[in-house]
């Protein structure tokens, strides 16, 4: 009796042939042969060769510190309270910017618009084509640019042809980000309206700390392991 091989995967094959009576089973050695030859020919044992090798470069590349159950405590300690303090430190920075300046606490500046201009900019996202359109009004004056950014196409507009070159204007702002804008007795942006657009400003670029922080853990989390349970994780597990 005959076995289809053709639908043993490569590693099968191989198990296979270490383990078949070539005496007792000639006909099935021959047929097994010719279809490892076949494999070789279409290149799957190749195939498989660079998948085992990506696997120890992989597991080369990923870092264990091992800790020893009967030496001292102290590497250990310093190990955990390092790795923790980096944690806290980064996501103190991260969540602290996500927290808006209280307006009471923001500098009021009094000045004489030199430039005003509502500027559309666009973001196109490749994976999805998707398209996100932001106005941002900008206000110069004298050497000093601010900008109240990602408010409404209306808005900005509106204010871009109402503010003339020679307006007075009050403006509360941090770096030249605008908190708030007023004009005379007028409230132009109002500082609820514009703490939701501030925030957006200040976490638009903390995916690379997120990111930071989730390639930490994946790196040294056996690490951290070890460092608890010692011998936990090891080079030869």
């Amino acid at each position: 009796m005959l076995i289809d091989y053709t639908k043993y995967t490569v590693d099968e094959l191989l198990d296979v042939n270490e383990n078949i009576n070539k005496d007792k089973y000639p006909e099935r050695y021959k047929q097994l042969c010719d279809e490892i030859q076949h494999r070789k020919d279409i290149g799957e044992f190749e195939k498989r060769e660079q998948k085992i090798e990506e696997l120890q470069d992989d597991d080369e590349d990923e870092i264990i510190i091992e800790f020893s159950p009967e030496g001292s405590a102290t590497s250990r300690t310093i190990f955990i309270v390092a790795f923790f303090i980096i944690n806290i430190l980064v996501l103190a920075f991260v969540l602290s910017k996500y927290i808006v300046t209280d307006i009471s606490k923001v500098h009021e500046y009094s000045t004489i618009i030199d430039f005003i201009e509502c500027q559309k900019d666009e973001v196109t996202y490749s994976k999805s084509d998707k398209v996100d359109t932001y106005f941002d009004l900008k206000i110069g004056s004298f050497q000093d640019s601010f900008i109240a950014a990602g408010i409404s196409e209306s808005k900005c507009k509106i204010l871009a042809r109402d503010l003339n070159v020679g307006s007075k204007v009050s403006i509360w702002h941090e770096a030249g980000l605008i908190f708030q804008l007023k004009s005379d007795n007028e409230m132009l942006l109002s500082y609820q309206y514009m703490k939701p657009k501030i925030q957006s400003v200040q976490t638009s670029d903390l995916g690379f700390y997120w990111f930071g922080l989730l390639a930490l853990w994946l790196m040294f989390f056996k690490s951290l392991v070890n460092a608890f349970f010692p011998g936990t994780f090891t080079f030869d597990k």
